[in-house]
């Protein structure tokens, strides 16, 4: 009788290191999630704070030059948004007009800048850059009034 006592021990003890087991992975599975959250959560922020600015560069191109600024001092986003900060490279881009299609916009492009928009975090146990854009931007007085309706850009 005392065998069959210490084999029902034997049993319990290999079952609760067989739990034991089965709940770390469940365990490291839950963080990996949390972790992927985090991550789309911040990715998330940085694409929304990317619009943001270039919404406002689309409406007023920078001259040429390197900016920097901080999200939490702007008073459109605040402190919700510390740690966040932006660096924008503006560099005049010569354009090809070999390249441009015929029967379009005749007048050659001025102010062609080519943009680069960079989007980083700084936090306690982070830093790293989100996003990094590179687009063209173009001084919307050089197109005229005709062009733009018909969507003739270049």
């Amino acid at each position: 009788m005392k065998k069959q006592r210490a084999f029902v021990l034997l049993e319990i003890l290999v079952s609760i290191v067989i739990i034991a087991v089965a709940l770390v992975a469940i365990m490291k599975g839950f963080v990996l999630s949390l972790d992927s959250l985090k991550r789309i959560r911040m990715n998330e922020k940085a694409f929304v704070l990317a619009r943001s600015l270039m919404d406002d560069l689309i409406l007023e191109p920078p001259a040429e030059g390197s900016f920097e600024g901080n999200f939490a001092d702007d008073p459109r986003f605040g402190e919700i948004y510390a740690g966040w900060s932006w660096s924008l490279e503006v560099e005049p881009e010569e354009p090809d007009y070999d390249e441009r299609p015929r029967g379009r916009l005749t007048q050659d492009l001025e102010e062609v800048y080519n943009a680069e928009l960079k989007i980083k975090y700084q936090g306690e146990n982070e830093s790293r850059t989100y996003l990094n854009i590179s687009t063209i931007l173009i001084d919307a007085d050089v197109f005229s009034q005709a062009a733009i309706q018909a969507n003739q850009l270049f």
